[in-house]
């Protein structure tokens, strides 16, 4: 009797924490740029000619940094990702049947 009860409680369980693992990793997005920033000595953004800027990769970028600073010891330099904006299509289907 008491091994129905326990056998619906842990499929329960397992279910629903499928359809969370479902629902978080359908959204995870990676960024699909890196851009090296370029600092001078007073802390102001500038722009360097003929340096490379926009890379696909984080190790590519970080390897371009490095070189960077041994080449331009004057300047600093850091990296921004840009992730693209997600739209979710439940959460638009939800709003309108709010309206």
């Amino acid at each position: 009797m008491i091994k129905i009860p326990d056998k619906f409680v842990t499929g329960f369980f397992i279910v629903t924490l499928g359809i969370l693992w479902y629902c978080s990793s359908k959204y995870q997005v990676n960024p699909s740029q890196y851009t090296v920033i370029v600092y001078d000595v007073f802390g102001r953004q500038t722009k360097i000619d003929g340096i490379r800027t926009r890379f696909k990769t984080i190790n590519v970028a970080q390897s371009y940094i490095s070189e960077y600073q041994k080449r331009f010891e004057d300047y600093s330099f850091s990296m921004a990702q840009e992730i693209p904006i997600i739209k979710n299509p439940g959460y638009r289907i939800f709003k309108k049947i709010q309206r």
